[in-house]
């Protein structure tokens, strides 16, 4: 009997505790179910996936590294505040011509800007051709505008000159006198030894010979100094025929910029026709002295005054060739800025020019050197004219039947601004000035956050005509995306959906 109740009594301590454990299992089985996703990550994704869908780009949950998402909120699309974000579609963008760019982290050098013009270079640009005799012009080969090599036929000149014709007519006369002399003494020579009278004979007609030959040598240095060359003298001397007409060729030019002028070429009997009124002499053009270091050249006709059929005199301009390869850029400095235009001609920074366009985007040319400064202050204008090189290029090319025409790029009378370095600032954000909204006392910048633009408040700390520096505390940073145009533009739109009235001059910096 008491083996039986024992038994039953161990029975139900068993199925009490069984109770027991199922009621304290099943509460905890529960918690564990519940807490799961969130121990795991699961709500955490599920919830960025969901602002994902609602267009809602949230920061992202910590990484495997267990770093917040404040770390990284740079790494994703942040969320947008309506009233400091705009919305483009990409119909929009390419209407603004939009640019993006990243930000970096740089040296900004503040610029001394004062006015400038483009000038020719004196002694180098413009040239000069004279006519080397006086005569008159049958033919002129160019016409203004034209692009010339060096050696082309410029002009067919009849020469009238008095002396010049009486010169070769007592050259002539001379070498005909000494003809005949030699022909004499050649004579008498074989019968010298027949008697004393014609050994006396011999002796004068050799002093006659002499004589004539010092009015030759006269006569040939006075040709040359009427313009003849050498070539052409020994031309009449064999043909025995007076110069008429030359063709006066354009010149070339020695390495250092000296002229070489070539040798004036007398015109062929038949000349050929070319054109309606030009003439190429069928010969080649003057052989050139030889010289160590002559250069391929190009010039622009840039002055033609004379006409055909013009009496020209001696040592006349006929026309005037130019070279724009290389001209100077002439600045404007006023007496405030005399310390900045010295430091700029001792610095290696360089200077820059900024010239306009007809489509208002302005063209910044750098590493410029001043070549040299005024040494007078204006007495009207009160500024110091300074001189900067400048290499210039053609711009464009025009054919008309064989001849060409040019366009440069720079033009002497352009304006610009010069930009003379003063001071630099280190670990600066620097971006084109209109990359930069204002208004009032804020600047702002527009941060590329997806299809959205996100305006970001900015600390100026140095400003100019072409660039902004921007302080590198951390309000934008290196890497990110602005929009480097159209900052007003994006202003205005913001202003418009916020509702409030729009001020055409609001966050544009005049």
């Amino acid at each position: 009997m008491m083996s039986s109740s024992k038994t039953w009594f161990n029975g139900l301590r068993n199925v009490l505790l069984t109770f027991a454990a199922i009621a304290i299992a099943i509460p905890l089985g529960l918690y564990a179910f519940t807490d799961m996703p969130a121990k795991w990550g699961w709500t955490a994704a599920k919830q960025d996936q969901a602002g994902t869908d609602d267009h809602d780009h949230g920061a992202h949950g910590a990484d495997d590294e267990g770093q917040s998402h404040d770390d990284h909120a740079h790494e994703g699309h942040e969320a947008h505040d309506d009233a400091d974000s705009v919305e483009l579609s990409p119909q929009a963008r390419a209407n603004m011509n939009l640019e993006i760019a990243p930000l970096t982290v740089g040296v900004y050098t503040k610029y001394v800007e004062v006015p400038g013009v483009i000038s020719s270079w004196p002694g180098r640009t413009h040239i000069a051709v004279t006519s080397p005799l006086t005569g008159v012009l049958n033919a002129i080969y160019v016409t203004r505008g034209e692009l010339i090599e060096s050696n082309e036929p410029l002009f067919s000149l009849r020469l009238t000159h008095q002396d010049l014709v009486k010169t070769q007519e007592t050259f002539l006369t001379k070498l005909g006198e000494l003809d005949i002399e030699l022909e004499e003494i050649e004579r008498l020579s074989a019968v010298a030894g027949s008697g004393a009278i014609a050994v006396k004979s011999l002796l004068a007609r050799r002093y006659e010979r002499d004589k004539l030959l010092a009015g030759v040598r006269a006569a040939r240095q006075t040709l040359l100094l009427h313009g003849l060359s050498e070539q052409q003298i020994e031309d009449i001397e064999t043909t025995r025929r007076l110069v008429r007409e030359v063709i006066v060729y354009s010149p070339s030019l020695h390495a250092d910029q000296s002229l070489h002028h070539g040798a004036l070429s007398q015109v062929p009997h038949h000349p050929t026709a070319r054109g309606d009124d030009r003439l190429v002499s069928t010969t080649q053009p003057p052989s050139q002295l030889p010289h160590p270091a002559h250069i391929a050249a190009s010039f622009l006709v840039t002055e033609l005054e004379v006409r055909r059929g013009q009496g020209v005199n001696a040592g006349q301009e006929l026309l005037q060739l130019s070279d724009y390869s290389q001209i100077l850029i002439e600045g404007q400095a006023f007496q405030q800025d005399g310390e900045a235009l010295r430091m700029a001609s001792d610095n290696a920074i360089g200077v820059q020019a900024v010239f306009g366009s007809a489509g208002g985007k302005e063209e910044l040319v750098e590493g410029l050197q001043v070549v040299y400064i005024g040494t007078e202050v204006g007495r009207q204008s009160r500024v110091l004219p300074f001189y900067i090189a400048l290499d210039n290029q053609i711009a464009r090319t025009d054919t008309r039947g064989d001849r060409r025409y040019i366009s440069w790029v720079y033009k002497p009378g352009q304006r610009l601004t010069i930009r003379l370095p003063q001071s630099q600032i280190q670990n600066a954000i620097v971006v084109p000035k209109e990359a930069v909204a204002e208004e009032g006392p804020e600047r702002y910048v527009f941060v590329e956050n997806g299809d959205h633009f996100d305006r970001v408040p900015i600390h100026v700390t140095g400003r100019d005509s072409v660039n902004v520096a921007i302080a590198n505390d951390g309000q934008v940073w290196p890497g990110q995306s602005i929009a480097i145009s159209g900052a007003h533009q994006l202003q205005m739109v913001l202003k418009n959906q916020s509702g409030g009235a729009i001020d055409p001059h609001a966050g544009h910096s005049h």
